[in-house]
């Protein structure tokens, strides 16, 4: 880590490594199961776990390391989701948003950086689609009244983002190819409402409410360019538009193992099980640790391949979404499994796997692991090039 030179946004002389984060997390478990059910309730993170997960640094594993950051590898961002995801989806999900902040800030100059965070340790949240107009006017671009929807962690926020697609003289502006022009734009924190429509069965904690602004401008050097390909001059973390949601694949994983871990445990109470029961548990646990093995080798590779400097290959890029869908489809396939083994008792709101099962069904409508996500990889590996725009 180059500390020869230390942003202005770093805590004094603190900094802290991925290692230490991870170990800071681990010890932050018994808080995030005390305080789960109070995150359900109110419906974003508690202030005193916010706090700690602050100084936890878990918002900060996505700056660069030549900005001294602790440029966290993928394989173990997806880790670092996973431990919360094993206590509380909703937290994990959180963090997952929140811990994105250095992809963010590493699209601009690092000047430009510094002037919007104070700190390597604030969060930002926000949503890209849909994109809202806004109009060129001098110096930036004007939004008279623009919403967006799944604001999740922008309880726990500092920088708050929205997409937008760009006008001037009343017309859209085009791409080369003819496409609307889209951008992501920091929004003016005190500017921003938020909208009491988070009224959902799962991930209630997640806080992914709508979020409103009126008669705004935001300056030049507050918008970015929201890449669908690769973009090789930015760092290793921020080189591809995709990967801003790799750890996502976290919160499934530690989700799955908490329900698979809390199944055997009741099998084993019961007492010596039959064969259907033995081979069907099998089979989630197989289906399960297919899944994670998927997931974290991908993300190993990509972070090999850009840590080292170098790029993908379409076909290396496809399985950034295979993985993330399979992750999602194999590891609900393997709970429900498990789950159909405790018979009719987890329909009650009493059941112990009442949370755990709506936040299941939650995360699996993210557009991350649903199907619609392998039309790209599918056109990638057949070595076409009319791929799908973002949405």
């Amino acid at each position: 880590m180059n500390q020869m030179t230390p942003p202005k946004m770093t805590r004094g002389d603190v900094y802290k490594s991925s290692e230490e984060i991870i170990a800071a997390v681990r010890q932050l478990t018994p808080l995030v199961a005390a305080e789960a059910d109070e995150v359900d309730r109110l419906g974003h993170l508690t202030p005193k776990l916010q706090r700690a997960l602050r100084e936890a640094g878990v918002y900060r594993i996505a700056w660069p390391a030549e900005w001294g950051g602790p440029a966290m590898r993928f394989e173990d961002q997806i880790r670092l989701v996973e431990i919360l995801g094993y206590e509380d989806a909703s937290v994990a999900w959180n963090v997952q948003i929140l811990s994105d902040t250095g992809f963010y800030g590493a699209q601009f100059p690092r000047e430009v950086a510094e002037s919007l965070y104070v700190s390597m340790d604030d969060a930002t949240a926000g949503g890209f689609f849909p994109p809202v107009r806004a109009d060129k006017v001098e110096g930036g671009w004007h939004i008279t009244r623009g919403q967006w929807p799944f604001g999740s962690g922008i309880h726990s926020a500092q920088n708050i983002v929205g997409g937008i697609q760009l006008f001037q003289d009343g017309k859209p502006i085009l791409d080369a190819t003819g496409q609307p022009e889209f951008r992501v734009a920091y929004l003016p924190v005190e500017k921003v409402k938020l909208l009491d429509t988070w009224n959902v069965i799962g991930l209630r904690g997640s806080g992914s409410t709508d979020y409103l602004v009126e008669d705004v401008t935001i300056p030049d050097g507050h918008v970015f360019k929201y890449f669908d390909g690769a973009a090789p001059h930015l760092p290793p973390l921020s080189r591809y538009g995709k990967f801003i949601s790799i750890s996502l694949q976290g919160v499934i994983l530690g989700l799955g193992r908490r329900i698979l871990d809390d199944v055997r445990k009741e099998l084993q109470k019961r007492g010596p099980t039959d064969r259907l029961t033995r081979t069907q548990y099998a089979e989630a646990e197989m289906n399960y640790r297919a899944a994670r093995a998927y997931a974290i080798s991908a993300a190993t590779y990509f972070s090999d391949k850009l840590f080292a400097g170098e790029m993908l290959t379409p076909e290396e890029l496809a399985d950034a979404a295979l993985s993330s869908v399979n992750t999602g489809h194999q590891v609900r396939k393997a709970c429900l499994l498990a789950l159909e083994l405790m018979g009719a008792s987890v329909i009650y709101k009493r059941s112990p796997f009442e949370r755990r099962r709506r936040d299941l069904e939650a995360v699996m409508v993210h557009i991350g692991h649903q199907r619609k996500q392998l039309q790209n990889p599918g056109a990638q590996l057949l070595g076409e090039t009319d791929l799908a725009r973002l949405a």
